[in-house]
């Protein structure tokens, strides 16, 4: 296949009609490793809001967003005064309340100290006006994701707790990978995007600088911004693994979003932004499999090699020489055939 045009017209938007299927995967698996807090309204207004926000970043204006949405100006910014209202608190209430039906269930059943477990008539009682097939899903999901136990059959059947996800609190890891991306910012601008309080990212941040990660990198509007010097999650580290996915997605989309914007369509081995991937399927038995299957391991070494050699460059110093910051990826997956 020859390398198209630059001038060749491009079907963006039938790329982004195949990608949203793939972001709904995505959001789909995270949200079931904890099934209590699948807020997929949330997701839903905060990913609106976020695209309303690059657009606006990128110089389209308020009246061709609104057109884009089907609303009228005066509409579009009423839905984005309640979207903003909504996911940019002034203030994060500790803890939080029990947003979805699932979350209340749970959270009434775990909060009855009944040692038999919640008979049915109970928690019907106090879901009065929810209609009874929609209660009883959420009770069968809950049983199905081992949430919940139930005993006895029809109306006489009894639930208990058996399991409480736990959700862990943003740590430095989180935070550290926000503002070596996305920085510099402010601890509250920190905290939006962690979902967590200004204290908390106050602290998170005073940790970070303590240990030489943050630094401060100026002000805006009179509150100090920061931007992480570094940012490295070493092999068989045992936390951080929610901050890797986050960077490692983080760099996939920001590369191709920056060879979007450059306008460059095809690929040349002269790239320095760009990706590749490839497929081979390969018996397991063949010699080449012993080199496809190592790859993985082999570019990590590489990487954590250069990694090395990079930090032993930043402390020797930099001064007077040009700089640029490489950002590199590299991901594997394997199935069996059938």
């Amino acid at each position: 296949m020859s390398a198209p045009d630059a001038t060749e017209p491009t079907n963006f938007a039938g790329l982004q009609a195949r990608i949203v299927p793939l972001v709904a995967e995505l959001f789909a698996t995270l949200a079931t490793r904890n099934p209590l807090r699948m807020y997929f309204a949330d997701i839903a207004g905060k990913t609106l809001l976020d695209i309303v926000q690059v657009l606006r970043h990128e110089g389209i204006s308020q009246e061709a967003i609104a057109a884009s949405l089907g609303l009228t100006l005066n509409g579009y910014h009423a839905k984005m005064k309640r979207l903003q209202a909504l996911h940019v608190p002034e203030d994060e209430p500790e803890g939080g309340e029990a947003r979805t039906l699932m979350e209340r269930v749970f959270a009434f059943v775990a909060d009855r100290e009944d040692a038999e477990g919640t008979p049915l008539r109970a928690i019907v009682d106090a879901f009065r006006g929810v209609k009874s097939d929609s209660l009883n899903g959420v009770l069968h999901f809950l049983v199905r994701s081992s949430l919940l136990s139930v005993d006895g059959r029809g109306r006489d059947r009894r639930y208990a707790v058996v399991t409480r996800p736990g959700e862990a609190e943003p740590n430095e890891h989180d935070a550290a990978v926000l503002l070596y991306r996305e920085g510099p910012m402010t601890r509250a601008e920190l905290a939006r995007r962690l979902e967590c309080s200004v204290e908390d990212a106050t602290r998170l941040v005073e940790r970070l600088a303590a240990e030489g990660t943050a630094r401060a990198a100026g002000a805006v509007d009179g509150e100090t911004t920061w931007r992480a010097v570094d940012y490295h999650i070493p092999l068989d580290h045992t936390e951080g693994y929610e901050a890797a996915i986050f960077d490692h997605l983080a760099a996939v989309i920001q590369a191709v979003c920056k060879k979007l914007r450059l306008g460059r369509h095809h690929a040349s081995l002269g790239d320095l932004i760009g990706g590749a991937t490839f497929t081979f399927r390969v018996p397991v038995d063949d010699p080449l499999y012993d080199e496809v299957s190592v790859f993985l391991r082999e570019n990590r070494v590489q990487l954590e090699g250069w990694l090395a050699r990079a930090r032993a460059l930043t402390e020797a110093g930099l001064e007077g020489r040009t700089v640029r910051r490489f950002t590199l990826y590299v991901g594997q997956s394997v199935e069996d055939e059938d």
